[in-house]
């Protein structure tokens, strides 16, 4: 009898592995971006997710190279990270993209960021089926969850947890600096200078601080400053907002200049301010670890439309899923009908053959498709093998 070979799913060595706030805090997420580089990563297929509250990778794992083995050696002294495989994995990572995981549940930027380290793959020539699927699965699901479930107002970010501690401690009319404006420090400055202070602006580059006062709505109260110069001689504030990738740019020197500082909202990895200095002069320090408790206190008012996004994601997921084993299984269902024709044609014409072959190949295949749904490819392997056609 002819064998029917049936193709291994490649989704069993699909792993996601990382820390987030939530496992390994601020400190955690820093330490592991500081501790292992893309090209350090022992991985020859994978997407990097790195942000300011996450450090995520996606991969698919060598052959013998287990879900186990590869958390090992991605840990580090006191902190294991978590580990999911399969259609876990996928999950996860669908949960990540549409915020659901995030620090502040339905932020927008999460899912910019997941586009943005598959695209940098994508550059680099990192290509593999499995990771292809998984991205766009959750790319797509995260789309819909966000389209279907308000969670949050558009442009809602990490900031938008501190902004309400911000308007307690400065009245109108006060001045803040924004350091950063990438993406994130960005959506910080807009939401800044909407509430009417006089915002400082301060970048590396001074074209895109220029770009950015073009693009706004109103510039009456944005004041470009490079950060050279702030450092020198910043003006005088009433609180920071931080959002570069500088560590500890906020340090004694800075803050000796800053007496009137009254808060700092850190929304850097690693982080850009020196919290426990400025603590001790008693400024207020918002970061990454304190910012949780509020994230937490939003979880429990969305706590309806979250469990909403939680059962969209699941059956999106499980959908996705049942696609994917359909795929994988077209080899083996082309090779059995092949088979049929084969065997028939030996007494009838080739074209009576074929259509004789694909109706008595309908109930196999139909048979072979419910157990791979049910039960998994191991499964519709041993159908197949059962059956003497392996």
């Amino acid at each position: 009898m002819q064998s029917i070979p049936i193709t291994i799913d490649l989704m069993d060595r699909l792993a996601l592995i990382g820390v987030s706030h939530r496992r390994g805090g601020a400190g955690g997420v820093e330490r592991y971006q500081e501790a292992f580089r893309p090209e350090s990563l022992p991985f020859q297929h994978q997407v990097l997710l790195s942000t300011c509250n996450r450090w995520d990778v996606l991969a698919v794992l060598p052959e013998g190279f287990t879900l186990s083995q590869a958390r090992d050696r991605l840990s580090l002294p006191g902190t294991k990270p978590y580990a999911y495989t399969s259609e876990a994995a996928l999950e996860q990572l669908t949960r990540i993209a549409a915020s659901l995981d995030s620090l502040n549940p339905g932020e927008d930027q999460i899912m910019g960021q997941v586009r943005e380290a598959f695209a940098e793959a994508q550059k680099k020539g990192v290509s593999h089926p499995v990771l292809s699927f998984a991205l766009q699965t959750a790319l797509r699901v995260a789309k819909k969850v966000r389209t279907e479930i308000e969670l949050a107002p558009v442009e809602t970010s990490l900031f938008s947890l501190a902004r309400p501690r911000l308007e307690q401690l400065l009245p109108r009319g006060g001045n803040v600096a924004v350091l950063g404006l990438g993406k994130m420090g960005t959506l910080a400055a807009k939401s800044v200078a909407s509430l009417n202070y006089c915002v400082y602006l301060v970048n590396r580059s001074r074209d895109r601080l220029e770009e950015f006062i073009v693009q706004s709505p109103t510039t009456k109260n944005l004041i470009p400053v490079t950060l050279e110069s702030f450092l020198v001689k910043p003006p005088a504030i009433e609180a920071i907002v931080c959002a570069t990738p500088i560590k500890h740019l906020v340090d004694d020197v800075l803050l000796a200049k800053l007496p009137g500082l009254k808060l700092i909202v850190d929304l850097g990895i690693p982080r850009n301010a020196d919290a426990d200095v400025a603590r001790g002069l008693g400024i207020e320090v918002l970061d990454v670890d304190s910012l949780q408790g509020l994230g937490q206190q939003r979880r429990v008012v969305l706590a309806d439309k979250l469990a909403q996004a939680e059962r969209l994601v699941q059956k999106e997921v499980e959908l996705a899923m049942t696609e994917w084993t359909e795929k994988q299984l077209g080899p083996s269902i082309k090779k059995l009908r092949d088979m049929y024709v084969q065997t028939i044609a030996e007494v009838l014409s080739q074209e009576e053959a074929e259509k004789l072959a694909h109706k008595f190949a309908h109930v196999p295949v139909k048979g072979l498709r419910a157990i791979a749904r049910e039960y998994g490819l191991d499964a519709a392997k041993l159908f197949l093998s059962e059956a003497g056609l392996e």
